[in-house]
């Protein structure tokens, strides 16, 4: 995979918003000068203000988008998710990679979830359902309140990950459903792509 020359420009673009500064060090009104134009409505900046969620601000949508351009090594790249089949195994190994870098932060590396942030995977298979409800989640992000195994999940906000290619989203929602004992099938690409 080609990394685009932009990379380094992500990066200062994104050191130059003030994201390696914690939020909770600024006040209210800065808070909200800075972020509003990139949210709705005044929420935002009592989110980012939070001593327990403030860190979260960089994985917002719009930073999620540059994070493969800027986490990557620049020049070709090859990986699990390049070539890969429809089969299993290789739905697998390139969603247990993209799930590593982009979903444990949250929902942690064993899919235990993580209080106050994120619901657990493990063990959720009545809660995501079938194949295009799970990539439409994935696709468009999630807001809560919701319910996962029987526990209520409020002020959930979960980040659309549609930067993700199709066979990405399928391959991470394929890991999740035959990781942690779960055992709910494969997500194919063409579920993902009627979700769009």
């Amino acid at each position: 995979m080609q990394r685009p020359a932009s990379v380094l420009l992500s990066v200062v673009v994104l050191a130059s918003a003030g994201c390696p500064q914690r939020p909770f060090d600024l006040d209210t009104d800065e808070i909200t000068a800075r972020y509003s134009h990139k949210y709705k409505e005044d929420t935002c900046a009592s989110w980012l203000r939070s001593q327990r969620t403030g860190f979260m601000y960089c994985a917002s949508p719009a930073v999620m988008v540059d994070i493969p351009l800027y986490l990557g090594p620049v020049g070709m790249q090859s990986g699990p998710c390049d070539g890969g089949s429809e089969e299993l195994g290789d739905l697998m190994s390139c969603g247990e990679e993209v799930y590593g870098r982009v979903c444990a932060a949250c929902h942690q590396p064993d899919g235990q979830g993580k209080d106050g942030m994120a619901p657990p995977l493990a063990g959720s298979g009545e809660f995501y359902g079938d194949p295009q409800n799970q990539a439409d989640i994935i696709v468009n992000g999630l807001s809560g309140p919701i319910t996962v195994q029987g526990r209520l999940w409020e002020n959930l906000q979960m980040p659309p990950q549609g930067q993700l290619s199709d066979y990405e989203i399928a391959s991470t929602a394929t890991y999740v459903r035959h990781s942690w004992g779960n055992d709910d099938g494969i997500v194919l690409p063409s579920d993902v792509a009627a979700v769009r």
